[in-house]
């Protein structure tokens, strides 16, 4: 057995929603069967803290933050590891047993998913990076579109200008 303390950090709005949201989260710890939940102790949401250009922001708009600390016993190192990979917790320490040993096996697939995620999130990283470019370079297409028409708009309201004066000119004569 292994018995852990992970904080597990959330951030949302409004305040009642994210504190809905982060015990629904922690909440299914409850439901797995390889862990014991000791204690969740879920904190009160707290408005994030903004830079000082960020403070104009609308009420409505305000940003919250909150944390469980969630004191977990897995079955075993392995059943940890995977437990921190689907909650994704900010810190988590290992306070018994003072020292593990570990199968080969183990550290194997501890390692292989790691390495796994990281591919993956290198991926996705690597395809919103690629996306980014296409829409910066769209971007930069339509901009100059809208300068294109703007002068077009521009050249029609100075020719619009100089044939009304030509009408103008003619029904003096």
């Amino acid at each position: 057995m292994v018995r852990a303390i992970m904080i597990v950090e959330m951030a949302g709005r409004p305040a009642a929603h994210l504190t809905e949201s982060l015990e629904k989260h922690v909440g299914i710890l409850n439901k797995i069967k390889d862990i014991e939940v000791h204690s969740i102790n879920v904190s009160e949401p707290r408005l994030f803290e903004r830079s000082e250009d960020d403070k104009k922001v609308a009420k409505e708009d305000e940003m919250f933050t909150a944390f469980a600390e969630c004191d977990i016993e897995c079955t075993g190192f392995d059943r940890l590891t995977h437990t921190m990979f689907d909650f994704m917790p900010s810190s988590v320490e290992v306070i018994e047993p003072g020292k593990l040993s570990l199968e080969s096996s183990e550290l194997t697939e501890l390692l292989n998913n790691i390495s796994g995620r990281l591919h993956r999130y290198d991926e996705i990283a690597k395809a919103l990076s690629e996306k980014y470019k296409q829409v910066e370079a769209y971007a930069v297409k339509m901009k100059e579109e809208v300068r294109k028409k703007d002068e077009e708009i521009a050249e029609l309201k100075k020719g619009g200008k100089k044939k009304s004066k030509k009408k103008v000119n003619n029904s003096k004569k």
